[in-house]
């Protein structure tokens, strides 16, 4: 009942404050209200059990007979609200931005408010929560499945960011990041911890025929081994991000993620504690080496007509200290079409398909079909 009230006040603060002036000193406070409203059915032919996105991880080995049926599925829980506020000083503009959608839990058991970015920017500066610096999120093409592809960058982490822009299409940001461990602790009574946060930067080139982002991040991962000694391992990795125009609007998209200790960065192995795992004849944190990238083509038929074709990869290194049925790689394609009869309206229809091989070499598949009707405002 909390959410809801929360919700009702903001909507109508913001209706109330669209245009609303501090007169003390001059200084100008702005409102914007926006989002999207859409819903989303889902027919599964096999291998998936009513997730709302399309994670390959998931992808059963061995399916029970209910899995490889064919299955209906409409939710409306990927709506999202952002509000936007512009703060005009005599010393620059501050801005404040938050943005969330009801997507709480992936398999439709609840549909709470859920925070997706929260940040404050002045200049170059940003504080706050939004997309991780590593990797290049604005290369990732659009897709009715709201995982997206398996490899893209999918974290959103709190954060201290300084952006540049230089000459000639160069800009560079340094960011500090809170990630998490997400690693497999030697004890479940005794949790990873985190004593630094993670490092972060890249740098981008672009022009006329697109753009390229180098990106990096080191970090180091604190734990307590099986005899309750604190010890720490070092994770660090590398990403490039690319759009290539062919013509007019029309480009490839392409993504590499590579490094030891990266696989929460990833959509689809994130959260799954794959950044490490114990060594319990060291008594070490084994840092998991992860690789995976993914190759897109965006289409533009007309003003109102577009399609995107995607391949994806990720893959974790195979070793003993994981369990026989944990990931070893997963595969990811999609094709899909975007319908805009009208600037704010939009339709479309998808295909995506996946499939999860495992430490013990068994592997499983799954094929989806989605659609899309979606407002935004």
């Amino acid at each position: 009942m909390r959410k809801i009230t929360f919700l009702l006040l903001l909507l109508l603060l913001s209706i109330i404050a669209i245009s609303q002036t501090d007169s003390t000193d001059s200084k100008k406070l702005s409102f914007k209200f926006s989002g999207f409203v859409n819903l989303n059915a889902i027919l599964d032919f096999n291998g998936l059990d009513r997730y709302d996105d399309f994670t390959t991880s998931d992808i059963p080995i061995n399916p029970a007979p209910y899995e490889d049926n064919f299955r209906l599925h409409m939710t409306a829980r990927q709506s999202r609200l952002n509000f936007l506020t512009d703060y005009e000083t005599q010393y620059g503009k501050i801005q404040a931005f938050v943005s969330g959608d009801f997507y709480s839990s992936n398999t439709d058991q609840h549909s709470y408010f859920r925070l997706r970015e929260a940040y404050l920017k002045y200049g170059n500066l940003l504080l706050g929560q939004t997309n991780t610096t590593f990797g290049n999120p604005n290369i990732i093409p659009a897709t009715i499945d709201f995982e997206g592809p398996n490899s893209a960058p999918a974290l959103r982490n709190p954060m201290v960011k300084f952006e540049k822009s230089l000459t000639k299409g160069w800009s560079y940001t340094l960011a500090i990041e809170m990630r998490g461990t997400d690693i497999e602790p030697f004890s479940q009574t005794i949790k990873p911890f985190l004593t630094m946060p993670c490092f972060v930067g890249n740098i981008t080139k672009a022009g006329d025929w697109g753009l390229i982002t180098l990106s990096g991040m080191a970090d180091i991962t604190r734990y307590f081994n099986s005899d309750s000694i604190a010890d720490k391992s070092f994770g660090f990795g590398g990403a490039v991000s690319a759009i290539i125009n062919v013509c007019k609007k029309n480009h490839f998209s392409i993504f590499i993620i590579g490094g030891k200790g990266v696989a929460n960065f990833t959509s689809d192995l994130s959260g799954l504690e794959y950044n490490g795992v114990p060594n319990i004849s060291s008594d070490k944190l084994h840092m998991l080496n992860c690789v995976g990238g993914f190759i897109a083509y965006t289409q533009y038929w007309n003003n109102k007509f577009s399609s995107n074709i995607i391949a994806s990869f990720l893959e974790l290194e195979k070793t003993d200290l994981l369990e026989p049925l944990d990931f070893r790689y997963s595969k990811y394609a999609l094709v899909n079409l975007f319908y805009s009869p009208l600037p704010r309206i939009q339709f479309g229809i998808e295909y995506v398909y996946g499939q999860l091989t495992v430490q013990n070499k068994e592997n499983g598949d799954a094929n989806r079909l989605q659609f899309l009707a979606q407002f935004n405002f």
